[in-house]
């Protein structure tokens, strides 16, 4: 079974407003309301995949319990822990039709901050609910409040219940979970970056990034590249997927259906080309619609037998 982690969940309201224009009055055309985070992104799309991932976040107020609702709603098993204080988060991405340039502008509030006490109930609940999972992600940035290191803990807590480990954080969190030897990491190339401090400008350079990671212990390693795709190297060796051209209407949301794809891959026992395809095919699927982890799409078949590898 699939666990997938969110330690900063949201609630999603994503607007569709054409001719944005900063300082006028707008109305919406289309409101789509959402149990929201890296995390929530990633459950909902491995659901459609299949079977259900079991999903874990700690949630706050009122909001927190429409978060709960909505998950619920969508067939996510949920395993919450509440704060003592404050609102789980609201993000807002604002996506205009009609616009140049980037496809949507998120506002993002930061989220209330937990206290130790409260990101411990986190943990004791996420360890309770990896029971029975073999494989666990953890997705997306830490709670205002809580120290990068605890990405670290968090994995090796997971590795040794017996869960491998993929993450896809950033900033001092990611370097964090790196150290602590996760089985898997999956990032774009720009967190890559930052994280190594070494350019990842071309696919040389994106290569040498995934060996680096590989060599501080980490068995799997994947870089997104937008439309470009994706690298992934294991043992076995390295890999390239790229997905066919596509009319993109939104990003957002697009790598966590990629990490979606490449973990419930793992799970069946894909071997990491096949998987790393599935992952991209699942990436670009939800490019061709508004909202993160939507992947039923009628053209995902066909992507995913578009989608090309290659060993490098």
């Amino acid at each position: 079974m699939l666990l997938v982690v969110t330690p900063n969940p949201a609630l999603d309201r994503t607007m569709v407003i054409p001719n944005l224009r900063l300082g006028h009055r707008h109305r919406a055309e289309q409101v789509i309301v959402a149990a929201g985070g890296k995390g929530l992104n990633v459950a909902r799309a491995a659901r459609t995949l299949g079977p259900s991932p079991r999903v874990c976040a700690p949630l706050g107020g009122i909001t927190g319990q429409f978060v709960a609702h909505l998950a619920g709603a969508e067939g996510l098993e949920g395993y919450w822990s509440w704060h003592s204080a404050g609102e789980t988060r609201t993000c807002v991405l604002v996506v205009d039709p009609q616009g140049e340039g980037q496809d949507a502008t998120p506002l993002d509030e930061h989220g209330p901050p937990l206290s130790s006490e409260d990101w411990l109930a986190f943990v004791d609940v996420t360890l309770r609910a990896a029971a029975v999972a073999s494989l666990a992600t953890i997705c997306g940035s830490l709670p205002p409040g809580v120290p990068p290191l605890a990405a670290g803990d968090l994995v090796r807590a997971l590795t040794r219940v017996g869960c491998q480990v993929v993450v896809d954080t950033s900033g001092p969190s990611l370097a964090e979970a790196i150290a602590a030897q996760p089985y898997g990491v999956k990032v774009n190339h720009a967190e890559l970056s930052k994280a190594l401090a070494m350019p990842i400008e071309s696919m040389p350079q994106a290569i040498a990034a995934l060996a680096a990671v590989r060599a501080r212990g980490v068995a799997l390693a994947v870089v997104s590249l937008g439309e470009q795709g994706a690298l992934a190297a294991n043992e076995t060796g390295t890999c390239r997927a790229t997905p066919p051209p596509l009319k993109v209407v939104s990003t957002v949301g697009s790598g966590d259906s990629l990490m979606a794809g490449l973990v419930v891959g793992l799970l069946r026992g894909y071997a990491l080309d096949e998987a790393l395809r599935l992952g991209v095919a699942c990436g670009a699927a939800d490019a061709l619609t508004i909202g993160g982890g939507l992947i039923d799409h009628p053209d995902l078949p066909r992507i995913l037998a578009e989608t090309t590898v290659e060993w490098v």
